[in-house]
């Protein structure tokens, strides 16, 4: 049903594609017997445009053949399932069929014949067994190609009705343009009305060609690329670091590491220790900061004197010293 019924779309597409053409033709000669410039000339670039039209709806006409094939071929692979149950059903036929001659065979048959008997049905019951596998094999087979040939069915006819849409709202939105420079003839003298969209028109045309090309160019072109997984962000964008000019703060352990300018310093936590990942350039493993072994920084040797110490302490408020 699904093969006949696209066949039927793709039969209706070409007629309609044969109207349209019939039409366009006819218009253009019912423009050339009159004598209004206008109208011959935008008739003119009309047909061009539906000459084009008509090349695009064969190409999709084309993608409609090749979307019925896709069907064609999974059918052809359920035929084959069809044959392997059809050959099952036979090997069980023939293996029930010796079972009664063996039981009537049990009464009159001699004992030859009934070893002769059972002979034939052990190799009827593994003529069976080989068939119920290949269906099996068959079946899954069938389902594998029915998967792939549909999603790439669909995936096919998807893209070139878009392209088909695109394509079209090229072409008419040109014909759209061009109509537009039809002049208004309301309110003013048929003989004072002089039109001027000769060359414009012409451009419309060239323009909407070059678009067609350009977009076949573009889809010949495209690439597919696979669909991004979600994962985790890499450390400069986890949410429990940030990376600033100066340095890395990890925001779990309130540690800061400074770096040198333009480094990309990487704070990752592992207990019970830090560890301090340097990327593309080294980080500052002298620094009083980020060396491990002073893990602070030295604290300034400040000692008073103890003579002068009133003399200091007035000094340091702001004090001046009387003698």
């Amino acid at each position: 049903m699904v093969i006949s019924e696209l066949k039927d779309v793709r039969q209706a597409a070409k007629i309609l594609m044969q109207a349209q053409n019939t039409a366009s033709q006819d218009m253009l000669k019912w423009s050339l017997n009159g004598e209004n410039r206008a109208i011959q000339d935008v008739a003119s670039q009309l047909a061009e445009l539906n000459s084009l039209w008509t090349e695009v709806q064969k190409e999709f006409t084309e993608h409609l053949k090749d979307y019925k094939y896709q069907f064609e071929v999974i059918l052809e692979g359920e035929r084959h399932v069809d044959q392997a149950r059809n050959h099952l059903a036979a090997c069980e036929q023939r293996e029930m069929k010796i079972k009664k001659e063996l039981k009537k065979a049990a009464k009159k048959a001699t004992e030859e014949e009934f070893r002769q008997l059972e002979i034939k049905l052990m190799q009827a019951e593994s003529a069976k067994d080989l068939a119920q596998l290949e269906v099996l094999d068959r079946i899954q087979e069938n389902e594998a190609l029915k998967t792939m040939r549909f999603k790439q069915g669909i995936l096919k006819i998807s893209e070139a009705y878009v392209e088909l849409a695109n394509k079209c709202a090229i072409i008419f939105g040109a014909q759209r343009d061009i109509s537009c420079y039809i002049p208004d003839v309301e309110g003013h003298d048929l003989h004072e009305i002089k039109y001027t969209g000769t060359g414009i028109t012409k451009q419309a045309v060239v323009k909407a060609k070059d678009h067609i090309r350009q977009y076949r160019h573009q889809a010949n072109h495209l690439i597919h690329r696979p669909q991004p997984t979600m994962e985790e962000p890499p450390p400069p964008y986890s949410l429990n670091y940030y990376r600033g000019d100066a340095g890395s703060f990890n925001i779990n352990s309130a540690a800061f590491y400074p770096t040198e300018a333009g480094a990309n310093l990487y704070v990752r936590e592992h207990s019970p220790f830090l560890d301090v990942i340097p990327c593309r350039q080294r980080v500052l493993a002298n620094h009083p900061l980020t060396n491990r072994s002073n893990p602070r920084p030295p604290e300034r040797d400040i000692r008073w004197n103890e003579l002068d110490y009133e003399e200091n302490l007035s000094g340091a408020m702001g004090g001046t010293k009387i003698e």
